[in-house]
């Protein structure tokens, strides 16, 4: 088993996301996850030129690490995205991401029934952390990718792993003092495996 997490967070050091998505990882072996930041990659915009639809290489893929990113999602049996919330969406580098993916779906649906799970923080109590997420699965959906949440207690824990800076009161902390945050990010994580692993076992 391959789980592939995405950090789509633009920062490369002191992520929150990143933190959130660490702890769904801890679900998973060591030899069986990868973690990728998007800031460490190089991601062209799309440019609707349309190649992909023709089922050519994208012109973008020769310029930047596209095509090093693919491989690792065609080989993943299930992808957890984590991403901040950037005015009620995800960043400008994920959707650089999301855009560029068309070419996997293009040519025969290389994403097709991976397992996925969405996570995502925000500054805000209330700053589209469930906006953003939507914005993830109907990704997912549109590769034809199996949805999956978290299964906690039904009146504590959320179906997916969410944050935020600010706490009830008004005041800041970080992701490692957001109790709800961290613990339902380890419950997706464990989702993931456990869905994943189920198909596997049906597959055999």
């Amino acid at each position: 088993m391959l789980v592939v997490g995405i950090c789509g967070s633009p920062k490369s050091e002191n992520s929150n996301t990143k933190y959130l998505l660490e702890k769904a990882l801890s679900a998973v072996n060591d030899d069986e996850k990868l973690l990728l930041n998007i800031s460490d990659h190089n991601i062209l915009h799309c440019t609707g030129c349309d190649s992909c639809v023709r089922k050519k290489p994208c012109p973008q893929s020769a310029k930047d690490d596209m095509p090093e990113i693919e491989k690792k999602l065609v080989s993943a049996d299930a992808i957890i995205i984590a991403t901040p919330s950037y005015f009620t969406s995800v960043p400008g580098v994920l959707k650089d991401l999301i855009d560029r993916s068309r070419a996997l779906k293009m040519n025969d649906h290389q994403l097709k029934d991976k397992v996925f799970g969405a996570i995502s923080y925000a500054g805000l109590r209330y700053g589209g952390q469930e906006h953003v997420i939507d914005v993830l699965n109907r990704y997912a959906l549109g590769h034809g990718m199996i949805i999956v949440g978290s299964v906690g207690s039904p009146v504590k824990h959320g179906t997916f792993g969410s944050g935020s800076l600010q706490t009830d009161e008004g005041s800041w902390r970080s992701a490692k003092d957001d109790e709800l945050a961290t613990k339902g990010s380890v419950l997706l994580g464990q989702r993931v495996v456990e869905v994943t692993r189920r198909l596997q076992g049906l597959g055999e």
